[in-house]
């Protein structure tokens, strides 16, 4: 499941708890990712499910990055 990976991942590089993770959270301002944060997640989601993740796209929330992700594999 993807957003079991994507709290596997913001746990790794951020270490935060999958309570504290949900569809709704904001990754910058509920999370405070900042952009090194996301750099280092996105090229763990990338390499995970062999996908690019363009970091202009628009992904604001949990629930943005899952779907961007599901659309993509």
């Amino acid at each position: 499941m993807v957003l079991k990976e994507v709290k596997n991942i913001f746990n790794e590089i951020m270490g935060l708890s999958d309570e504290e993770i949900t569809l709704e959270s904001h990754i910058y301002d509920d999370l405070d990712a900042d952009s090194l944060d996301m750099s280092q997640i996105f090229l763990g989601l990338e390499n995970k499910y062999d996908i690019s993740i363009d970091e202009e796209d628009s992904i604001e929330t949990i629930n943005d990055l899952v779907a961007y992700i599901e659309n993509r594999i």
